[in-house]
């Protein structure tokens, strides 16, 4: 029999301090809305740690062995969250009654270079925009490298931001609006439905077998130390999503916080990215103007990493001792790099453009899924290069 990991009280107690020292700084010197978004950022990091949620291994597997589990998941993860959002979207605040404006972005080339760039990246580094974050806040210094190109890389990919929108685009394209709520949830429900359904036949076909209760099973379940079953896992990020959309007044997003801070350090240190298009619209414009703790997805970030490294500790798992061979450190600081250039080509990654996006209605969601997902596929092909 296994012996049970001992919890790391070190570990524990500095993210618990850290946490209660930020609630409350959030909302002495900001506003409590501000310690809500840095709360369900907690609530965020926990479940993805305790869950094992994550779309790089996820993806990787069903292209490799045809194990649809993770897929399942995420698909059930949208489906409650269409469920959830969608009378919501362009209203108003449940808590405080301001607009909701949910995560709608054009359908256009950039999208599909962006999204499939980001994809195949997110092979290299062996993480997505959440996984990057809770997996850093686990102690893992290979995504900590690959954090700090994932922020260059955000950094880079605004430079140049006007060229990429201005290719040919269809629009922004809400199915809430074209088709209206009910139906926009029929639709996308079913679409989802085809998708569960073609997944698991491929799996089926290859393995034999589908086990549709696996994603409801952990082999050693424990609320406070994990692990969780994957659905427990979907259907808390699928509400805390929504409780995100209701208390930000917009979904949860990841990789726009990592643009503003690469852009602050190159402000910093003398480069004048103010001078970039991106950063004169209006929402870059005043996150660059106003202090990182200000901004929502910052915030939520930060209260991510902290969530996970508080459930590692509770894990007995928390890592920071990693040994990594140079050529994966060199796929790494690739795939964090392209990561981060893609996510800004395609609004958003796995979070932003796939989760909120799809949940939010909007069309570029399905697309980047698509695209992204094309991506994997050679990533996966590529990263055999790295990491055997």
């Amino acid at each position: 029999m296994l012996q049970a990991k001992k919890i790391d009280h070190f570990v524990l107690s500095f993210g618990l301090v850290s946490s209660i020292f930020l609630v409350y700084f959030f909302k002495q010197i900001i506003n409590f809305q501000h310690s809500l978004i840095f709360v369900i950022g907690l609530l965020l990091g926990l479940t993805l740690y305790h869950a094992s949620f994550g779309f790089t291994g996820g993806w990787r597997n069903f292209i490799e062995r045809s194990d649809s589990s993770a897929l399942r998941a995420q698909f059930l993860m949208l489906a409650f969250a269409i469920l959830l959002f969608s009378g919501f979207v362009n209203s108003k605040s449940i808590f405080y009654g301001n607009p909701i404006v949910g995560s709608v972005a054009p359908t256009n080339v950039s999208l599909i270079i962006g999204s499939f760039i980001f994809g195949l990246a997110m092979q290299l580094a062996g993480g997505c925009g959440s996984g990057t974050l809770y997996t850093v806040g686990g102690g893992n210094t290979k995504m900590l490298i690959t954090l700090i190109f994932f922020v260059i890389g955000s950094l880079v990919g605004t430079y140049n931001f006007t060229f990429w929108i201005e290719l040919p685009t269809l629009g922004n394209i809400s199915l809430l609006d074209k088709f209206g709520i009910i139906n926009s949830i029929i639709i996308q429900l079913i679409f989802i439905v085809l998708l569960y359904l073609i997944f698991s036949y491929v799996d089926k076909k290859k393995n034999n077998i589908v086990d549709h209760s696996d994603i409801f099973k952990s082999s050693n379940f424990n609320i406070i130390k994990g692990s969780w079953p994957l659905f427990l896992g979907a259907v808390l990020l699928a509400i805390l999503n929504f409780l995100m959309l209701n208390v930000a007044g917009h979904p949860w997003s990841v990789t726009f916080a990592f643009g503003l801070w690469g852009a602050k350090i190159a402000d910093f240190i003398g480069i004048n990215v103010a001078s970039w298009d991106f950063w004169n619209f209006q929402y870059p414009k005043a996150a660059l103007r106003n202090s990182i703790f200000v901004d929502h997805t910052s915030i939520s970030n930060i209260g991510i990493i902290l969530g996970a490294l508080i459930a590692s500790s509770l894990a007995g798992s928390f890592n920071n001792k990693n040994r990594i061979k140079t050529k994966i450190i060199f796929a790494t600081m690739l795939g964090g790099f392209f990561m981060g250039f893609g996510a800004r080509l395609a609004f958003g990654c796995n979070i932003g453009a796939l989760f909120s996006g799809i949940a939010s209605g909007s069309l570029h969601g399905w697309i980047w899924f698509l695209f992204a997902f094309i991506g994997t596929y050679f990533g996966v092909k590529l990263r055999r290069l790295f990491y055997t």
